[in-house]
């Protein structure tokens, strides 16, 4: 199979979102698929390598990373010359069959309408599978048959949600990356997955409740590292709370490299006595809520006001200045969302005195680099919070925390926006809808859709949902059933106060 592959643009994303720029072929998820299909006769262009579509592909695979990825859904359809719904690419087998996947697919139903198939969940399982019915029966009426039984995939022309149970695929075997080279970055980092899920359950987060956590061991890990140049890529949710972390940091510092990935709380972080390599090692932290009521209510109780200024401290002090003695190149970001359910603006005022009395206590060293990134509160499928009402106010929190800024003379801190209020609201009901959603692509392409005009075409809304009512994505089973993530959704609101 020829296959064209797109994350429609998520590369763009990523790099607003970090202020970064590097040249990139295809995301990870992509790169596992390469991986993953080349033994079964798969071969992959990135989008990128081939916008227009110049060459004739067999299939056009798509990943979702985030449900704002889908917004420019049609663009891309576009510039492929391919029609965006499926019943208008009929009868099978007149343009390349659309294959979909991704986390930003949880709920699939949103481009149920576009694609042929959708992979739900992890690929290991399903994909050698679904190119070996392919070879034996090519773009047909037949594969669409045969791949609708296959577990783990949604096949719109047989499969009707209000009668189908998807069980959602979960890969008991992760280690396609040590045994392949995976780089998704054209200075050729190694990609190496150590872990894939979350030990660890925040109510909003989709890594701790789509699969279980698992882990490929530190030797395994280690023999790779071994084997890889110096850049390497330590992939995880959460890097630092892999059972064999301090083995693989140590090997990696032997071998002269050191993690080109971030990591994701700060509690683990020090848990671990190999610390970071001084001024090599970009951390982003999630953070997310602006006062410990509402880290604690979501899963996040650990960061206490006083332990995110003890640990932000500690680990300014494991970066050393460059021999000029200017500030290092390693830096911290806080991840924070804004628009919790009950969250108050005087919570935001007391954020700024942490971040003030963490300016106090670094008074007289070295400029320390700490940037503050803001997202609206967006509720996901499958995650405890997903009938809490999206967010807002993130544009009103970075101007407060202007003040921060002019108050705080020994750190150097900057602000970074994610998604607009409006577009968080839209990227809400998009990702709740069900085909509607197709509808609702459609006009985000053709002009500007307000959030209430979204809710109105995709037929849901973006406020608090009946957790007692009926869900478009019930027809999918993840790994925790609806009465586990139910359970820890009641346990959310009654922190909140909202029970």
């Amino acid at each position: 199979m020829k296959a064209l592959a797109s994350s429609f643009g998520a590369w763009r994303s990523i790099e607003r979102n970090h202020g970064l720029k590097v040249p990139h072929g295809l995301v990870f998820s992509l790169a596992v698929v390469k991986a993953l299909g080349e033994p079964h006769g798969l071969e992959m262009t990135a989008e990128e390598d081939d916008p227009k579509r110049k060459s004739d592909y067999d299939a056009i695979l798509i990943s979702v990373l985030d449900s704002r990825n889908m917004v420019p859904a049609v663009k891309h359809f576009k510039k492929w010359r391919i029609p965006f719904r499926r019943t208008e690419r009929r009868p099978v087998g007149k343009y390349p069959l659309i294959w979909c996947g991704g986390q930003g697919v949880h709920n699939p139903r949103p481009l149920a309408p576009v694609f042929d198939l959708c992979v739900v969940g992890d690929a290991e399982d399903p994909l050698p599978e679904l190119l070996r019915l392919w070879e034996q029966h090519g773009n047909s009426e037949g594969f669409l048959a045969a791949a609708s039984t296959v577990p783990g995939v949604f096949v719109p022309d047989h499969h009707d949600p209000s009668e189908t149970t998807i069980q959602q695929s979960v890969a008991q075997d992760i280690g396609v990356t040590l045994r392949n080279q995976i780089d998704v970055s054209h200075n050729k980092t190694r990609r190496v997955e150590i872990a894939r899920g979350c030990r660890y359950k925040c109510t909003f987060c989709s890594l701790g409740w789509r699969t279980p956590m698992r882990e490929n061991t530190g030797e395994q890990v280690v023999s790779e590292i071994r084997k890889s140049k110096k850049l390497v890529h330590l992939q995880a949710g959460d890097a630092e709370s892999h059972s064999g972390i301090d083995y693989i940091r140590q090997a990696l510092r032997a071998h002269g490299g050191f993690d080109q990935g971030w990591t994701g709380r700060l509690d683990s972080l020090f848990e671990n006595p190999d610390q970071t390599i001084p001024g090599q090692k970009r951390y982003a932290f999630g953070v997310e809520g602006v006062s410990h009521r509402l880290r604690a209510a979501v899963g996040k109780g650990y960061l206490t006001d006083e332990r995110l200024v003890d640990d932000t401290i500690r680990f300014f002090e494991t970066l050393a200045p460059d021999k000029s003695g200017k500030p290092s190149a390693g830096r911290a970001a806080w991840h924070l969302i804004a628009g919790w359910p009950t969250e108050q603006r005087q919570e935001t005022m007391d954020l700024i005195k942490v971040v003030q009395r963490i300016d106090e206590q670094w008074k007289g060293r070295p400029t320390k680099r700490l940037a503050i990134h803001w997202q609206p509160f967006q509720p996901l499928p499958g995650t405890p919070a997903q009938w809490c009402p999206a967010g807002k106010g993130a544009k009103k929190q970075a101007a407060l925390f202007e003040w921060a800024i002019e108050t705080s003379p020994w750190l150097y801190l900057t602000q970074q926006g994610g998604r607009t209020d409006p577009m968080c609201l839209t990227t809400t009901v998009l990702c709740r809808s069900d085909e509607r959603g197709a509808d609702l692509l459609e006009a985000l392409d053709d002009r500007i859709v307000r959030p209430d005009e979204a809710a109105e075409i995709a037929g849901i809304g973006y406020g608090q949902l009946d957790p007692d009512a009926p869900l478009p994505w019930d027809f999918v089973r993840q790994w925790y059933g609806p009465e586990t993530i139910r359970k820890a959704y009641d346990a959310m609101m009654r922190r909140l106060g909202m029970d």
